[in-house]
């Protein structure tokens, strides 16, 4: 693995956070709240004294997962806590909060103050799906299920097709978001391209594209991602 090495594009309205407001933590796909970075994040956060969150996506049950299940998972959580909050969001849970976020600023609502974003899943390339194989989307909806090995559980794990069908519904890389974001791309990504997330964010009027020597778990760059978002998320790096 090469050493994480960044490159960013300065967006001045990308400023820092004035105080530090409730975070939450939308896992990736096939993942859990107990993944590596969701503790990393939890660990510095929680020991400043910050609110931090991290919902299961999965529930409750992994294999009737969808967008607008967890959206909805989103919303509650939001509105639980009260104040506006800042999310970050790590591959699909990038997705999830980039909607969250548009779907705030349509309603008016303004609980979403920011957005921090990892390896971001703006564009769903169902071609990058190792489980799909040959057959692909078709055979997925022949059957109606495909099987997805799920980290957390390290095993597989059916997911139905209509998570294919409700994916599909939402396109958050054409969203346009006033709100403040910060993303952190790798370069050596294989699994989110990297020209999606620099097309993303190139839309974005107050939008910082991070770029690392990394692949898509970011593992060799946490520390890196964490002296450049505390500050954002209102937080002191020591």
């Amino acid at each position: 693995m090469a050493k994480a090495r960044s490159s960013a594009a300065a967006v001045p309205g990308a400023s820092v956070c004035c105080r530090a407001l409730p975070v939450i933590y939308l896992h990736g796909f096939a993942s859990s709240p107990q993944s590596s970075k969701a503790a990393f994040f939890r660990e510095r956060l929680e020991e400043r004294g910050a609110t931090f969150r991290c919902p299961d996506l999965n529930a409750p049950e992994f294999s009737t997962l969808t967008v607008s299940r967890m959206l909805e998972q989103v919303e509650r959580d939001i509105a639980g806590l009260g104040d506006p909050v800042s999310l970050i969001g790590s591959s699909l849970g990038a997705f999830v909060a980039v909607e969250a976020a548009a779907r705030d600023a349509e309603r008016g609502r303004k609980r979403i103050d920011r957005l921090v974003l990892l390896a971001p899943a703006v564009e769903l390339d169902w071609d990058r799906w190792d489980e799909l194989g040959r057959a692909g989307v078709e055979r997925w909806r022949t059957t109606g299920t495909v099987e997805i090995f799920h980290y957390a559980d390290n095993r597989p794990r059916p997911l139905q097709y209509a998570f294919y069908e409700d994916a599909c519904r939402y396109h958050p890389s054409l969203r346009i978001l006033a709100i403040p974001q910060l993303l952190f791309q790798g370069r050596l990504d294989t699994v989110v391209e990297p020209a999606s997330v620099a097309r993303y964010a190139a839309r974005q009027p107050n939008a910082r594209l991070v770029l690392v020597d990394d692949e898509h778990q970011l593992k060799d760059s946490l520390d890196l991602i964490w002296e450049q978002a505390a500050p954002f998320l209102g937080q002191a790096t020591t």
